[in-house]
């Protein structure tokens, strides 16, 4: 039933207006969409240096905190800007976007970063800002972001290690390689505590199961779970500032 009354907000064809304020860079290229929200978040930042960013993706999703950052109004004086990037590979994301009223007279400054959305999440964001499109291009090779994470679940430390440097030779953005090995983790995780048919109704694809499952004998579900926690709290401290999250990724590849 709940399900069913979040969707009405496509149904009954959206109440939201358009706002400027929401800008929307969605498309498979994740470096060129990136870093455009960042070139758009930096010149609102220099403009206001008081404003105050709260950041949410598939690590730090919460639908409580993003609902209260989203309606939120700054007593600093300065701007209040929420930023969504990627939130649509938690499994609560897509729940989140089609939930009627999240997204209805916003009144701060919201940018999101989304990959590929469906077609009812690509008509809320329509209705909600502007759209920013940025495919991949053709005469672009593009690289095996995956390898990292396929390392990982082999528990091979130096193919780990080896793949880390060349994302970070490429430009890879930190955060989306740490993504990559969460995601990983989360997968063999999953795979290790739940049997096929529940971790099929997560959504989780047939060939990346098939893939996975036998890979969970390198691991005990004890160090699956230590791995989850020192990867998330490595995020949080990062983008704190308090230390690096390419080395820290380093050195978590290193202890695999």
């Amino acid at each position: 039933m709940e399900r069913a009354l979040s969707t009405r907000i496509i149904s009954n064809g959206m109440k939201q207006q358009e706002n400027p304020a929401t800008r929307i860079f969605v498309g498979e290229d994740r470096k060129r969409s990136r870093d455009a929200l960042h070139r758009v978040l930096e010149a609102v930042k220099a403009k206001d240096p008081n404003a105050l960013v709260s950041r949410f993706d598939d690590v730090s999703f919460d639908p409580v905190f993003l609902r209260e950052a989203l309606f939120n109004q700054s007593i600093f004086g300065g701007e209040n800007i929420v930023v969504i990037d990627g939130i649509l590979d938690h499994e609560g994301g897509e729940e989140f976007y089609l939930t009627e009223g999240n997204f209805t007279d916003i009144p701060n400054l919201l940018f999101i970063c989304e990959t590929a959305p469906k077609k009812e999440i690509r008509a809320l964001f329509k209705k909600i800002g502007s759209i920013e499109e940025f495919p991949l291009l053709k005469t672009e090779e593009r690289r095996n972001d995956f390898a990292v994470a396929d390392a990982v679940a082999m528990r091979d430390r130096r193919s780990a290690w080896v793949e880390l440097c060349k994302l970070k030779r490429s430009g890879a953005a930190m955060e989306e390689v740490h993504g990559m090995i969460f995601w990983a983790v989360k997968t063999l995780y999953m795979c290790a505590t739940q049997k096929r048919e529940e971790v099929m109704k997560t959504g989780m694809k047939e060939y990346t199961y098939r893939t996975y499952q036998p890979r969970t004998k390198k691991f005990l579900v004890s160090e699956l779970e230590e791995k989850l926690a020192a990867l998330k709290t490595m995020y949080h401290r990062a983008h704190h500032g308090d230390q690096d999250l390419g080395l820290c990724l380093e050195k978590f590849l290193l202890k695999l």
